[in-house]
């Protein structure tokens, strides 16, 4: 892969060549003009090459961001799923609910099914989260 390195001219280089004259030789005027767009273009070659490194340190500092925010959000979702694995209710909720718990098979089943529609819940909030992010509509 080239490398900057490997470049031997520079504009100010070129510009700053002088030729021998000889008899039998290239018309100096016509090489002046034609050494004139060399230097117009390693110019813009020049700047072009410290855009792209511009853009490619504002694209790294981007990529961080994201990763920095990803694993924010990583670190957030394992909270909440060790809340979610430890959570037991601290009461009944009405008279209903524990007439079904005794219906039914008790106490443990009204957790079971609290902790499942918590979670359910709580993936519903974070498909929309991901649906808003994805689609744009949420910065």
């Amino acid at each position: 892969m080239a490398n900057l390195n490997d470049i031997k001219l520079s504009a100010q280089d070129i510009l700053k060549k002088q030729f021998r004259s000889k008899v039998k030789g290239y018309d100096p005027d016509e090489v002046d003009a034609y050494l004139d767009q060399v230097i117009s273009d390693y110019e813009t070659f020049q700047q072009l090459i410290e855009d792209l490194y511009g853009q490619i340190g504002t694209l790294q500092r981007q990529l961080m961001d994201e990763k920095q925010k990803e694993k924010k959000t990583v670190a957030a979702e394992q909270k909440d799923e060790e809340k979610l694995k430890t959570y037991t209710p601290s009461h009944r909720r009405s008279a209903t609910v524990s007439n079904f718990a005794q219906e039914d098979d008790g106490q443990g089943e009204i957790s079971t099914n609290m902790a499942i529609i918590q979670r359910i819940s709580t993936l519903e909030r974070k498909v929309y989260n991901l649906e808003q992010h994805v689609y744009g509509l949420k910065h």
